[in-house]
């Protein structure tokens, strides 16, 4: 059964999976994740923004790498819907 956490609890979350590959996604951010009222593809959020700061970041070998890592997120968490996302 999935956990419902709040939007800060899980931004948090997928967050900390960009410290796992430094070398991918060096200067990458994960900003914002989108919230359904229902479950698409198995969940009710998905990332919605990506930042890139700075000369030396490849978002494309970072997504590569953290991709399957959201997925399993998205198999154990769903956003609590009334939860603030400031």
């Amino acid at each position: 059964m999935k956990q419902i956490i709040p939007y800060l609890e899980l931004l948090d979350e997928v967050q900390n999976l960009l410290v796992c590959y430094p070398a991918e996604c060096q200067n990458i951010h994960i900003d914002g994740l989108e919230a359904y009222r229902g479950q698409v593809d198995g969940a009710n959020w998905r990332v919605s923004t990506y930042r890139r700061s700075g000369d030396d970041n490849d978002l494309a070998a970072c997504r590569r790498k953290i991709t399957p890592e959201i997925g399993l997120l998205r198999e154990c968490y769903d956003v609590h819907e009334n939860s603030p996302r400031t």
